[in-house]
């Protein structure tokens, strides 16, 4: 109790500077008045007419949201007649939080850890299941959500380098914040470790993997192929690279192995997918100092491609699609250093990938794609083109890297699922609900993710 009033205090002694900080963000990056009204803990009465119980998960932005999809799914199977409430914290994460939700649950913005604002959000929503995705820790509402009777869980739990950093400076913080979440289901081994290092009951600490092997696509139908195939000018005799989610720094040194592959290999194609898509422009006109014709995949409705055209995406839900598309994928973020993105969305369409060493976010997926031989670390312009030009080259070694990638894949799915049986536990023995009902996904159908 005495830390909760020392934190609650440092806030209100911090509350002139963040009323203008809210002020600023509000007025000067446009946030919606929704948003922030919702932040400020008032939820509209409309989206809670209902009478079913609740979960509240919460996933602070795009890759976040997109993680925990599979989490609310088997959650929703293994509670079937329960509401989600999904809240996001960034503009971005609550359109792609509506966008996946539609009606099967509410979506919401994730309240200011101040005090009001807290207890009138859980208040509101009454959930009895509290999901937080990844590392999302916020003391107020945890504590607010275990006053109220809820049940809290970290799912997908990592813990990064830097948040292990940062939190070390703060432990009594954590050891106090952490007693608050009765189940924690960590991604790995390593993440579970340093959680129980910052805190948490080791008896309430599991392994379940991670939730991102159970979200990727990993088919994608030929005539969706063949439509994106052409509507980007591709001919069905040109092999094709893709650089996905890069960032500046990165497209130079795509464009200099580019160079070289396209030596070596006359009619291959590249397909450049920017992280932020407003950065094609940039991407553009560096493509054309490089002495590339350019085609932006937003404008070829109305422009067509000029032949052998480097294609920049510069719109957004295409890149997995346009993955099954290429022979060899690289993955952004990585060269630059970014802390990586996500190797599995070409891995699971039986794609050989490629990153940069600047993996420090996606460690543990990292490992294992590294572990099992579906993908290779590249430092510079000529070790991308090199590896490019051995696996363009090479179909057999390709071929293997798709069977092998099948087996990742098997050997770590069912996160979600676990998470899920967890859950459901959690809440029998805390006599949230009864013993009757069954997950539809069994425990037992579900190997561990150390099996």
């Amino acid at each position: 109790m005495l830390i909760f009033l020392l934190y609650n205090l440092v806030l209100v002694l911090l509350s002139p500077l963040a009323v203008l900080v809210l002020l600023w963000r509000l007025l000067a990056n446009g946030k919606s008045r929704k948003g922030f009204t919702e932040q400020m803990g008032c939820i509209a009465g409309r989206k809670l007419r209902g009478t079913a119980p609740r979960i509240w998960l919460h996933a602070v932005s795009v890759g976040e949201t997109v993680a925990a999809k599979p989490i609310w799914e088997a959650l929703l199977a293994a509670l079937p007649g329960w509401e989600l409430f999904h809240s996001t914290t960034t503009d971005t994460g609550q359109a792609q939080a509506q966008r996946m939700v539609g009606d099967r649950g509410q979506t919401v913005y994730f309240p200011f850890d101040f005090l009001p604002g807290v207890w009138l959000s859980l208040r509101a929503v009454r959930p009895q299941l509290v999901v937080l995705v990844e590392t999302e820790l916020w003391p107020n509402f945890l504590a607010v959500a275990k006053m109220l009777g809820c049940r809290v869980m970290l799912a997908n739990g990592i813990i990064s380098d830097r948040s292990l950093r940062g939190a070390a400076r703060f432990s009594f913080l954590y050891r106090w914040m952490l007693s608050n979440i009765d189940c924690f289901c960590m991604q790995s081994q390593e993440d579970a470790d340093r959680i129980i290092r910052l805190g948490a009951d080791p008896d309430r600490v599991t392994v379940v993997g991670n939730t991102k092997f159970d979200q990727v696509l990993t088919e994608v139908p030929l005539g969706e192929q063949v439509t994106l195939r052409n509507a980007l000018g591709l001919k069905r005799d040109e092999p094709t690279v893709v650089a996905g989610s890069t960032h500046p720094g990165e497209e130079e040194i795509v464009l200099q192995a580019f160079r070289q592959l396209k030596t070596a290999q006359p009619k291959i194609r590249l397909i450049i997918a920017p992280r932020a898509t407003d950065r094609a422009q940039a991407v553009e006109e560096l493509a054309v100092a490089h002495g590339f014709a350019v085609a932006r995949r937003s404008k070829l409705a109305t422009v067509p491609p000029p032949p052998d055209a480097v294609i920049i995406l510069d719109t957004i839900g295409e890149l997995a699609r346009a993955y099954a598309l290429c022979g060899v994928a690289f993955v952004g973020g990585s060269l630059a250093p970014i802390g990586g993105h996500n190797l599995l969305e070409p891995l699971g369409l039986g794609k050989a990938v490629l990153f940069g060493p600047h993996m420090h976010k996606t460690r543990d997926i990292t490992n294992i794609v590294l572990d099992a031989g579906v993908g290779y670390q590249v430092a510079d312009a000529d070790e991308l083109a090199a590896r490019w030009i051995e696996l363009m080259s090479t179909p057999r070694l390709r071929r293997k890297i798709a069977e092998q990638a099948k087996g990742v894949f098997a050997q770590h799915s069912g996160a979600a699922v676990r998470c899920a049986v967890i859950a459901r536990k959690l809440l029998e023995v805390s006599g949230t609900i009864g013993l009757e009902s069954e997950v539809h996904s069994p425990e037992s159908e579900v190997p561990s993710p150390e099996s």
